[in-house]
């Protein structure tokens, strides 16, 4: 078993202990080093503390709890290890900007955490003398229920309109008016769906995810989309002869299968995810790639 199988075991046994005492002793244990140790190298991979992440993942968790709406406050407040209402609510407003109370709506913006998932990266292998696009890590994602706004085209059948949406889009700063509309995630979207078997064609839409229910501006085009888990692969590979791009589906549902889950296209749709500092000029990078999964039963 090598490194990042038995850090796996350790988020693992976090998560399945996240509303209980976590034991650092026995989270050290699984990951055959001592607490000390564990606790450094934890802190030098991830750039955060395991206590933080570990509070990160209950502030996350119990956002979800209070949308569902079954538990009072001061219940989800117990189970996620604050001691009174007080001390969550200053927790959960801090962490999430907004107060328990308001987290109960559907339309609510949380500050997702991830689940954390350690992935070996292949930098060596190579393909035509290029390097080939490779899986980094994946994180699964508790997406809430949002609104997808963009504009559209409809992709395939011999046809690519994307790369001019995009640098249309980019020209005439179209994003504008949803960047200052509190983005549930803070990255530019390219969703995929609506596949026609016999055209060969699906609909693309370049844009961001909203918060449910926000009005759509004047121009655009929008999708609702149910809350899911989305498995977020982050994909490192050429730009330049698009090797990144045409195996960012392929690599995500591969990690997505070696962690437990499988993809769920029942929802009806993937996404191409872009930071917005990414560089499309530059030689090599990483771009993200959604598609929503579900726990595998064995």
């Amino acid at each position: 078993m090598n490194a990042f199988e038995r850090m796996n075991m350790v988020i693992d046994y976090i998560e399945e202990n996240i509303t209980e005492e976590i034991n650092y002793k026995q989270a050290a244990a699984i990951a055959c080093c001592s607490q000390n140790q564990f606790q450094r190298f934890f802190s030098y991979i991830t750039e955060i503390t395991l206590t933080e992440y570990v509070r990160r993942r209950r502030l996350t968790l119990s956002a979800f709890e209070l949308q569902k709406g079954k538990l009072r406050v001061i219940d989800v407040a117990l189970k996620y290890g604050y001691d009174s209402h007080a001390s969550f609510t200053r927790a959960f407003r801090g962490f999430h900007g907004i107060s328990p109370t308001k987290a109960r709506n559907k339309s609510a913006v949380f500050n997702i955490y991830p689940k954390l998932t350690f992935q070996i990266q292949n930098v060596n292998k190579e393909r035509s003398g290029s390097k080939m696009a490779v899986l980094g890590k994946i994180e699964f994602i508790e997406l809430p229920a949002v609104r997808m706004i963009g504009k559209k085209v409809v992709n395939g059948g011999g046809n690519n309109p994307v790369p001019e949406l995009w640098e249309k889009c980019f020209r005439e700063n179209t994003f504008d008016v949803l960047e200052c509309s509190s983005p549930v995630i803070e990255y530019y979207i390219g969703w995929m769906g609506e596949y026609n078997n016999e055209t060969g064609t699906f609909t693309y839409l370049a844009g961001m995810l909203m918060p449910a229910g926000m009005k759509v501006p004047d121009g655009f085009d929008y999708r609702d989309l149910q809350s899911c888990i989305v498995g977020n692969g982050f994909v490192n590979g050429d730009f330049a002869n698009g090797d990144v791009f045409s195996h960012s589906h392929d690599l995500t549902v591969g990690g997505i299968l070696e962690n437990g889950y499988e993809p769920d296209y029942s929802y009806g749709w993937s996404a191409e995810v872009y930071a917005k500092d990414l560089s499309f000029d530059a030689e090599e990078g990483t771009i993200n790639y959604f598609c929503p999964c579900k726990k595998l039963h064995i």
